[in-house]
């Protein structure tokens, strides 16, 4: 067989070999996924993830956590899971499980490292807390922020209707927003940027969030809180940016490692 015919042929196969496949099927797609149907049955699955194995661990007594008075089990999850207190990001949009406990000065700290992230809200009954399983992706979880002598994780599927939506690909993941707030942290939902990842420009990050440290002339849409904020971003890109201490912060503070 020459050259041409060789690839006309090699080609039919791999047309032949996608043909079932759906465009919606490629990386980007918005649809949802069947995760709970055979052969994932994702909330059924028994996960392997971080935060199941310290259950087990405590279960058998083979690990203890220590509550702390003023944030609960947040530095007993931090010290366990080597997570640094640096990591933390503070983000007071109305995007979590526990939305009327957040606002711009009570935002939710998140620590994270790459395979746990920690979700604490001063005064919140819950702690939020997120794994990464290695066959079933991102898993969900709450403990009571109360001290117990065996503290229990559960499994939250209201986290499902952002973390298996069109944000996650369809498919149980983490997420990251941009959108922006009004006074109280309540969503714009016209203000946001329905795609975050690597490749999203610097400008259009951030909304909803604090952004602490020097970016130059680089623009980003952390600390406006309102539409007030909004509008003068748009006059003055820089407005609300470069800071190096965020005034709300200072006052309220949001957890170990707060700027």
């Amino acid at each position: 067989m020459n050259s041409s015919p060789r690839i006309a042929f090699l080609l039919a196969a791999v047309l032949a070999a996608a043909a079932p496949v759906r465009a919606e099927d490629f990386q980007g797609a918005a649809h949802p996924f069947p995760y709970d149907e055979a052969p994932f049955k994702y909330s059924e699955a028994t996960p392997q993830d971080p935060i199941a194995q310290l259950q087990a661990k405590l279960d058998s007594k083979e690990a203890k956590l220590h509550f702390d008075d003023q944030y609960g089990w947040l530095p007993a999850l931090l010290e366990f899971f080597k997570i640094p207190k640096s990591s933390q990001m503070l983000v007071f949009s109305k995007t979590s499980l526990q939305r009327t406990e957040i606002s711009p000065q009570n935002p939710r700290a998140l620590y994270y490292n790459d395979d746990v992230y920690l979700g604490y809200i001063p005064g919140a009954p819950l702690m939020e807390v997120s794994a990464v399983d290695p066959k079933l992706g991102g898993v969900f979880y709450s403990i009571e922020q109360m001290p117990a002598r065996k503290p229990k994780f559960t499994r939250e599927a209201d986290c499902m209707r952002c973390h298996a939506s069109s944000r996650s690909m369809g498919v149980p993941g983490h997420v990251i927003r941009s959108i922006g707030t009004d006074l109280t942290g309540e969503i714009d939902a016209q203000t946001e940027f329905s795609s975050i990842d690597h490749c999203t420009p610097f400008e259009e990050r951030w909304a909803g969030w604090y952004v602490t440290g020097q970016h130059g002339s680089q623009a980003h849409r952390g600390n406006l809180i309102g539409p007030k904020a909004l509008a003068l971003f748009e006059e003055e890109p820089l407005y609300r940016g470069n800071l190096r201490t965020c005034v709300t912060l200072k006052r309220y503070g949001a957890g170990p490692g707060s700027k």
